[in-house]
């Protein structure tokens, strides 16, 4: 694919032009770089159209009542000596995360006029998936909070998060949906979801979006398999942080897909990790993750609010 050239005249006339009218100079350099740009986008897209699968329409709804978690990805910290820092683990024919960089670069990186999912299904977003490293706590969750008022703004969110840390925002809406019904019971009631009862007397139950173990949060004894991660910047996340903070919560299970899809090989191998301490997909509660992840994938009541 030929990527449209953009040229600079450097003349000495060009630079006192250039000091003579500035205002008028960068309103027609910024309009080249604009005419340049939407170029060269489009023709990415008509290159990833070739590479993408189009997601099609299998029922189910995706959802389910209560959920109660049995995550052993609490159980199970992560496995470092596996480590892979590998960001690219998909389709080296993609083109898609260079359109979403191009996108970032034109001022899309909103969920609302971003380049929206199509993926149906797990296998169809490990295409899409290239695991991003960014700190949880940025200095920015009081602003990100505030915008979030309603389940549009949250899938927004959501789907801005997947991006950055290189995930299919489908996929990703798709995993909090099963891990605490964010969508169809509301993200705020998925902020207090506690699951792992079983394992209150060691104050070590899963809480919220993601289902987070406790032992990930004030610098526990599993911090260096999340945000501790130098990957993630080594840093603490308090549980008072997490608990109150929607921002910290949905980057927090963002952070973490992202270092199980490094380190244990893939998309499906870091899902089933996360949920059972078993990067096989093929073991039983990884396997029933995955399903629960597809039928969810499919939900309008999921994949739509917020776009």
């Amino acid at each position: 694919m030929k990527t449209p050239a953009v040229s600079f005249d450097f003349s000495e006339a060009s630079i006192r032009d250039f000091a003579a009218h500035p205002q008028e100079s960068l309103k027609q350099l910024n309009q080249q770089l604009h005419a340049s740009l939407t170029q060269l986008m489009s023709k990415l897209r008509l290159e990833n159209a070739k590479h993408t699968e189009p997601g099609g329409t299998h029922g189910g709804n995706g959802t389910h009542g209560k959920h109660v978690s049995r995550h052993a990805h609490a159980k199970h910290p992560a496995n470092h000596g596996h480590s892979s820092h590998s960001t690219n683990l998909s389709n080296p024919h993609s083109t898609q995360h260079l359109t979403q960089r191009s996108e970032v670069s034109s001022g899309k990186v909103d969920g609302s006029t971003g380049p929206t999912s199509r993926a149906t299904s797990v296998d169809q977003a490990a295409g899409s998936t290239h695991p991003q490293f960014k700190p949880v706590i940025r200095g920015d969750e009081k602003q990100s909070d505030a915008q979030v008022k309603n389940q549009a703004d949250f899938g927004r969110l959501v789907d801005r998060t997947a991006r950055e840390y290189g995930l299919d925002p489908n996929m990703f809406r798709a995993q909090l949906q099963v891990e605490s019904g964010a969508f169809t019971s509301g993200y705020q009631s998925g902020m207090r979801h506690v699951g792992d009862l079983d394992r209150a007397p060691q104050n070590n139950t899963s809480l919220g979006l993601g289902q987070i173990s406790q032992n990930y949060l004030d610098g526990g004894p599993w911090s260096k398999g999340g945000p501790g991660d130098p990957r993630l910047g080594g840093q603490v996340v308090t549980k008072s942080e997490y608990e109150n903070s929607v921002t910290i919560q949905v980057r927090m299970a963002a952070a973490n897909d992202a270092l199980r899809i490094a380190d244990h090989g893939g998309l499906k191998q870091g899902l089933s990790y996360y949920v059972s301490g078993n990067a096989d997909p093929s073991n039983p509660s990884g396997a029933s993750y995955l399903q629960k992840i597809n039928e969810a994938m499919q939900n309008p009541a999921v994949t739509t609010p917020g776009r």
